[in-house]
């Protein structure tokens, strides 16, 4: 008989967390977010900061960002650490940030995804989000996005 591992712990991202989510951020990301621009999401007053672990006194593993307004919301960052990923930590994430969005009466979520992150974009059809647009040179590789919405 097969255990099944406990799902991670999700909670709010502080201030305290910073250096974390920096680190994150560095492991996931070629181009990751600069200290300053991290930090001005937690001045935000629209931004959803999640941090995932394996417990309380266990280093995150994850975080996700995302920002709403107007009935609307971006998923601006998702990052799992390389040596926890495929755990459910970015699923669970992710399904958690939706489901506090929802609470505030936001209608859709949006967000850009590199068009050669296969890996990702299954990721994001498996949430249900689906293909509403395209765009070109978006990052700065000159690579474009595909945009992705998910009714809520």
């Amino acid at each position: 008989m097969a255990t099944v591992s406990p799902p991670p712990t999700i909670r709010p991202a502080h201030p305290a967390d910073l250096e974390r989510i920096a680190w994150l951020e560095e492991a996931a990301f070629a181009d990751p977010w600069p200290l300053t621009l991290l930090d001005y999401e937690f001045k935000h007053p629209r931004a959803v900061l999640l941090l995932a672990s394996w417990g309380e006194a266990a280093p995150a593993a994850g975080y996700v960002a995302f920002r709403h307004g107007g009935g609307e919301a971006e998923l601006l960052r998702l990052a799992v650490a390389p040596a926890e990923r495929r755990r459910g930590i970015a699923r669970s994430l992710v399904d958690c940030g939706l489901a506090k969005l929802r609470r505030e009466n936001v209608q859709s979520c949006h967000l850009e995804v590199r068009m050669d992150n296969e890996g990702a974009i299954a990721f994001y059809r498996a949430l249900g989000f689906e293909r509403t647009g395209r765009r070109r040179n978006y990052y700065r590789d000159g690579t474009d996005a595909l945009v992705l919405s998910l009714a809520l």
